[in-house]
C-alpha cells in the first residue's frame, strides 16, 4: 500500500492491515496466515503508543533511516516495546488494552520479523502526528476528484 492509500484509509477508518503468521489453532484448519486491522488510535490509545515510543528515545526520522544491521540492533533493544505499541494500536480500547496488550505483544515479538514491526510501527508513528494528517488532506484535495472534466458541460434548465 502506498502512503496515499494508507492516509486514505485513516481517513476513511479503514486501518491498516498486517499479514502475520497465524496461531495454532488457525493453521490446524489450513489458515497459514491471518490479517490484523490496525484502526486509527483514539486519543486514549494514542497516548498509551505515545508513551511507549517516547521510552525508547527514537525519534521517527530515525526509524525512517534504519538499515538492515541497525534494525536488528533496535529489535534486540526494543523489540518487545515495539510490539507493545502495534499490540495497543491493534486491541484499540481501554480494558482490552490494559487486559491483553502484554500477552498480544509476546505473541507478535514472536510472529513478526523486523521489516514487518517496524513498518507497522514507523506507520502508526507517522499517522499518529498532527503534519501527517494535514498533508493527507492536503493530497486528498490535490487529487479534486469532484471537480467536472473538460468534457461536461453545464446545462442550463
Amino acid at each position: 500500500m502506498s502512503a496515499e492509500q494508507n492516509a486514505a484509509a485513516r481517513l476513511l477508518n479503514y486501518g491498516i492491515k498486517v499479514r502475520v503468521t497465524a496461531p495454532l489453532l488457525f493453521r490446524l484448519f489450513r489458515k497459514r496466515t491471518i490479517g490484523l486491522y490496525i484502526l486509527p488510535p483514539n486519543q486514549g490509545t494514542l497516548l498509551r503508543i505515545d508513551h511507549l515510543f517516547l521510552s525508547t528515545g527514537l525519534t521517527p526520522e530515525q526509524l525512517e533511516q534504519l538499515d538492515e544491521m541497525n534494525a536488528h540492533e533496535l529489535h534486540k533493544a526494543h523489540g518487545m516495546t515495539m510490539t507493545r505499541i502495534i499490540a495497543t494500536a491493534w486491541l484499540y480500547g481501554k480494558w482490552r488494552g490494559k487486559l491483553f496488550t502484554g500477552i498480544v505483544a509476546r505473541w507478535l515479538y514472536w510472529h513478526l520479523n523486523n521489516t514487518q514491526m517496524l513498518t507497522v510501527v514507523g506507520v502508526l508513528v507517522m499517522l499518529s502526528s498532527k503534519e501527517s494528517f494535514t498533508s493527507s488532506i492536503r493530497s486528498v484535495a490535490a487529487m479534486r476528484m469532484t471537480v467536472p472534466n473538460l468534457s461536461q458541460k453545464s446545462q442550463g434548465s
